[in-house]
């Protein structure tokens, strides 16, 4: 083969495989209900699917975050969340919380750790939590299957004091011994009923009146500025 055409070759081909994983794995949009619009991805090596919410509210991102960072709140929101609450915190902004999650039976019931960090843009006031599973912090509990690898991440923006975009992200994997399509069941009914009851109780005191989380926060320096 010409010395010339080989290494183009060879590069057309990285690109066309390229090109077909960026396919394989783009989002795909699932549904939208009371303006909340639903994706999802396949997973590299497994039958479980990715997650993206988008929605805008008319909630102040006051309200959002004091709601979103009171996790003793969780199960009154978050969907078969039967018990949270926090366990260390590194800092106002790094947070390392426990959550117990209701399975159906004969499945037994899911517990994990999570290690939360939140950053906030000083000049958009783009706020990002992203909270990451941390299968072997604590011991595990009788009658509780620890879930193995955990990531979810919120993606919050300001548009006026009285309305907020929001990006929601979750891949989560169950561990044990339960069907892919129960998983993907669950996470098809589960955030979108987890997001209505968090606007619900996000538009309740004490969180709807919260007017400083927000300010105390804003001008606490990022990693990169300290």
């Amino acid at each position: 083969m010409n010395n010339f055409f080989a290494p183009l070759l060879v590069f057309m081909l990285l690109l066309t495989a390229s090109v077909a994983s960026a396919q394989e794995y783009e989002w795909e949009f699932k549904k939208e209900t009371n303006g909340i619009k639903v994706y999802t991805r396949d997973i590299a090596d497994s039958n479980l699917k990715a997650l993206k919410i988008i929605m805008e509210v008319d909630i102040s991102v006051n309200a959002i975050m004091a709601l979103l960072m009171n996790t003793t709140s969780y199960p009154e929101w978050v969907y078969k969340c039967s018990e949270a609450g926090p366990v260390e915190a590194v800092s106002a902004l790094n947070t390392i919380d426990y959550y117990q999650i209701d399975f159906p039976w004969p499945f037994s019931d899911r517990d994990l750790y999570t290690e939360t960090v939140t950053t906030i843009d000083p000049v958009t006031g783009v706020i990002t939590s992203t909270s990451t599973g941390l299968a072997d912090y604590g011991p595990e509990r009788p009658g509780f299957v620890r879930v193995p690898t955990h990531f979810n991440q919120w993606i919050i923006t300001p548009i006026s004091p009285v309305k907020t975009h929001l990006k929601y992200f979750l891949q989560s994997t169950p561990g044990g011994s339960i069907p892919d399509w129960l998983v993907n069941l669950a996470a098809d009914q589960g955030p979108v009923k987890s997001m209505q009851a968090f606007f619900k109780l996000a538009r309740r005191a004490p969180y709807a009146e919260s007017k400083e989380w927000l300010s105390e926060r804003a001008m606490l320096p990022t990693e990169d500025q300290r």
